[in-house]
């Protein structure tokens, strides 16, 4: 079963049902890299444990386009690639995992699947609708959201001992990254990268 009824059903499953269906159906076309996976753990593990997160969050490398997201309930899916990028640069990491750790748990990541399921439904019975709702959500909803998580991200950074300035840094270097090299989808549903910056910055100078 594959579009929006998939992700209905999915969100219907228990969470690590729900999470593993989800991540089965991308790692069939971006297989994953298990060692790279085991090396994240460790990045991730003060993030969940120093913020008392209940549920069992996992990281999953896969070699898909640069980018890193979260599955509804408890899985972080980072590209191989991201983790390259931040190479020597722990912290930064750590930033990205945690960002993504914000987004399970402040609701985000189901939200947005729910939200999707929805462009989907309606696209069934008109396209146009379909898509005109799809992309109004993910605007919607991407600019509140992504602040919110950066913001509770720099929160949990702070709990597990690393610097509250990762986040800026990662982002200014992100910034300076060629579109042509994949990064420009990322990109483009997300809010500036000079606002993010820019309140990432204020974030790290107080507290």
């Amino acid at each position: 079963m594959f579009g929006p009824l998939a992700s209905i059903a999915a969100l219907l499953d228990d969470p690590a049902k729900a999470d593993a269906r989800l991540f089965a159906r991308m790692a069939a076309d971006t297989p994953e890299w298990p060692d790279w996976t085991v090396a994240v753990r460790p990045v991730l593990a003060p993030l969940v444990e120093k913020n008392a997160i209940a549920r069992p969050v996992v990281a999953r490398v896969l070699d898909m386009p640069f980018n890193a997201l979260a599955l509804p309930h408890q899985t972080i899916v980072v590209a191989k690639s991201m983790v390259e990028f931040c190479r020597g640069r722990t912290a930064q990491l750590a930033f990205v995992l945690a960002h993504e750790l914000a987004h399970i748990h402040l609701g985000h990541a189901g939200d947005r699947t729910r939200l999707n399921a929805l462009a989907g439904l309606l696209g069934m019975t008109n396209v146009v609708v379909g898509m005109v709702t799809r992309f109004l959500l993910d605007r919607a909803y991407s600019r509140e959201q992504e602040f919110e998580a950066d913001e509770t991200a720099v929160k949990f950074c702070r709990a597990a001992g690393y610097p509250a300035a990762a986040g800026a840094a990662f982002m200014e270097r992100l910034a300076s990254l060629d579109r042509s090299t994949g990064v420009g989808n990322l990109l483009d549903t997300h809010p500036p990268l000079a606002e993010r910056v820019s309140f990432l910055r204020s974030l790290a100078a107080t507290g």
